[in-house]
């Protein structure tokens, strides 16, 4: 059973497929496209299409147009009758609301994460860890980087969620944690190191009480996290 739980853990962990690495031109496709997304080259209420994309991707019409469909089911992407495909745009109200929801599914995967988290789980959450001090403390302005925390930020939260090996929350949380990438970039404001030590430090204290078991650590860890997130957020949209 354990051996069982690791490997299924291990597909969960598996970013995002594309052509070169045996993943669909569909799967290639939508990985550019967040991508972009998280580089700013398409912002909150950008308008764009399929002909747009697939010439700026240098993809078929169909696998921009499949990634296109699951975007907008996974609520990145809108489309709305003549005005076309637009990125969705994220306000304050909708950003208390995905906190709340954010909160709760956290508290709710605290017991089971901390009882159910594979040693690989743990070797994997400490390698996100480093990812995310590279890119925005240890050398944040080397390009890309801020895209990298981001999908590592991403990572980092839906494995420690995911170590609760509960199929429903995670995919309850796969779809929440898609709109925190955008959120979670757009919200940053040049580099701010002091902001960056805290985050830092923030993440490291959800990874250790996780390690230690610790049900009830974690769950104060995540909440007071995502509260220093979501202030930080919400000035940034008013």
């Amino acid at each position: 059973m354990g051996a069982a739980l690791e490997k299924k853990s291990e597909r969960r962990e598996t970013p995002h497929g594309d052509a070169s690495n045996g993943g669909t031109a569909a799967d290639a496709a939508y990985s550019r496209i967040l991508d972009m997304v998280l580089a700013q080259e398409l912002r909150p209420g950008e308008r764009t299409s399929v002909k747009l994309l697939a010439a700026r991707l240098d993809l078929g019409r169909s696998p921009v147009q499949q990634a296109i469909n699951r975007l907008t089911s996974e609520g990145l992407l809108s489309i709305k009758g003549r005005s076309g495909t637009t990125v969705t745009e994220i306000n304050a109200a909708a950003a208390v609301q995905m906190f709340a929801l954010r909160r709760a599914l956290e508290d709710f995967a605290a017991d089971g994460a901390a009882k159910e988290v594979t040693p690989s789980e743990l070797v994997h959450l400490r390698a996100l860890l480093k990812e995310m001090k590279v890119a925005s403390v240890e050398a944040p302005h080397r390009p890309g980087a801020g895209p990298r925390f981001v999908k590592a930020n991403a990572a980092f939260h839906a494995l420690v969620v995911g170590a609760a090996h509960n199929t429903f929350l995670d995919q309850a949380y796969a779809r929440l944690q898609l709109q925190f990438q955008i959120v979670s970039y757009l919200s940053q404001r040049g580099i701010d190191m002091a902001a960056s030590i805290r985050r830092q430090t923030e993440h490291e204290e959800i990874a250790a009480a996780l390690a230690a078991r610790d049900s009830k650590a974690l769950r104060e860890a995540q909440r007071r996290h995502a509260s220093h997130t979501e202030r930080s957020l919400l000035a940034h949209l008013k």
